[in-house]
């Protein structure tokens, strides 16, 4: 695979496309797929490093849902229904895309519009996400993605946003402890 290249400064850097990132949290969940809110839910907590457009934060992302029709298109995933719910499953051709990424793991990249980043680095922090948020309850995790939007948006939004949030976990306690 041949990703293209950039000077900045003095350095020539390998530019890495935001939407390999999204592959790589699909391909790194469990079974090497995730339902498709739960990967836009986490993009959104992933904002400070995948930055995306989120024309209704935090889960409706036109740029989202491009790149992965860009993806399903060029054959690295599909979108399957499973169960009534609408799945993202990394293929085999997406896996062996992910084993040349990693082979270029020590290699420095530029992600997105500015972030020059040691890939390894950025792949330890998309797992980690990842762990952190795959198996986290879906009111749980909407909860914290309410709770992101409202420091963001502050004002009477933020307070009901906050609020909502507040409630959307209040049934979770107890299970989380």
């Amino acid at each position: 695979m041949m990703l293209p290249e950039v000077n900045v400064g003095r350095g020539r850097f390998k530019v890495l496309p935001s939407k390999y990132a999204l592959l790589f949290m699909a391909w790194y969940s469990r079974g090497s797929s995730i339902s498709l809110y739960r990967l836009l839910l986490i993009t959104y907590l992933a904002s400070y490093i995948v930055r995306y457009v989120f024309e209704q934060p935090p889960i409706n992302s036109k740029s989202i849902l491009s790149d992965l029709s860009v993806l399903a298109s060029e054959g690295l995933i599909e979108l399957r229904t499973i169960n009534g719910r609408l799945m993202v499953k990394v293929t085999d051709k997406g896996r062996r895309l992910i084993g040349e990424l990693y082979g270029m793991s020590n290699e420095y990249v530029l992600f997105g519009d500015y972030l020059i980043v040691k890939l390894r680095d950025l792949f330890n922090e998309l797992i980690r996400l990842v762990n952190a948020y795959q198996d986290m309850d879906a009111a749980v995790l909407l909860s914290v993605a309410f709770r992101e939007l409202s420091l963001k948006e502050g004002g009477i939004e933020g307070d009901a946003l906050r609020d909502l949030a507040l409630d959307l976990r209040r049934p979770c306690e107890n299970v989380l402890g």
